[in-house]
């Protein structure tokens, strides 16, 4: 005798039903689901992330105050977080663009002020520094296409090389008083400090990949307002400048500004050129 199910049965059996269409629409829905929660996790972890800064250091060797900036901030180098990164340009460049005539050097007062300072300044970060001879002339008068375009060469190879030589420039001239500003002046540090295949570092300085690079820096530091040396850029990680800086003397600001600590002098970091 054939019996009809009870309630009881029925709700058992539509129970199952729905679960089980339950878990067919949530197996349906899965892979959306998981995009989702992917695409909302690497939103939060964007969110999360620290806008993390970088600074880019523009300097000439004809400048001893850009001197004075690239021994404090690659000393502080050491002790920050922050990426650095060295740019070579050309302030004869930087000074024509701005129809900037030198003035500090073409008033008498300022010009005897602007020595005094030097030394102190020298005296502050530990640096061997002596005015050379005639100095006013050859800041005003000299170019300083030639070492510059050899410090592009060396970097396209090492960055540590480059900061050596540039150094050494630096150290020739300011404590030596020996003139950078010719090929075979030049070449003499570069014997000097024994880089290897030097005379091909030489002759790459003329090619036009170093020169386009050379001109891309000093372009790149125009175009954000750049007057004089050592200048610099505060980008975020995007490459947007945040803060445009002038002078060595700026870097207790820069450190704050990248909540970086500023250690003074740093002497004990100094490196003998």
């Amino acid at each position: 005798m054939e019996t009809s199910p009870n309630i009881f049965s029925i709700r058992v059996i539509c129970a199952e039903e729905q679960t089980n269409n339950c878990f067919l629409s949530f197996a349906r829905c899965q892979p959306m689901l998981q995009l989702l929660y992917h695409v909302l996790l690497s939103r939060l972890r964007i969110s999360k992330m620290p806008n993390r800064k970088q600074v880019k250091f523009f300097f000439d060797v004809i400048s001893p105050y850009s001197y004075f900036g690239f021994e404090g901030i690659t000393r502080h180098r050491t002790v920050w977080k922050t990426p650095i990164q060295m740019k070579p340009f050309f302030f004869a460049g930087v000074v024509r663009h701005t129809e900037n005539p030198g003035l500090p050097l073409r008033v008498p007062i300022k010009e005897k002020y602007m020595h005094k300072d030097l030394l102190f300044s020298a005296q502050y970060w530990g640096i061997p520094f002596r005015l050379p001879k005639d100095y006013t002339n050859v800041m005003l008068n000299t170019s300083s296409i030639v070492p510059q375009r050899i410090l592009v060469a060396a970097q396209l190879r090492d960055n540590a090389l480059m900061e050596d030589v540039a150094r050494a420039l630096w150290h020739r001239f300011y404590a030596y008083g020996k003139p950078i500003f010719t090929k075979s002046q030049v070449a003499e540090v570069l014997r000097d400090l024994h880089v290897k295949n030097s005379d091909e570092l030489l002759m790459m300085s003329d090619s036009a990949e170093v020169k386009n690079i050379l001109r891309e820096n000093t372009d790149e530091a125009i175009g954000n307002g750049c007057f004089g040396a050592p200048w610099m850029h505060i980008t975020d990680n995007h490459g947007k400048v945040l803060q445009t800086v002038f002078g060595s003397d700026r870097l207790p600001q820069v450190a704050d500004f990248l909540d970086e600590p500023f250690k003074g002098p740093m002497r004990e970091k100094k490196q003998n050129a």
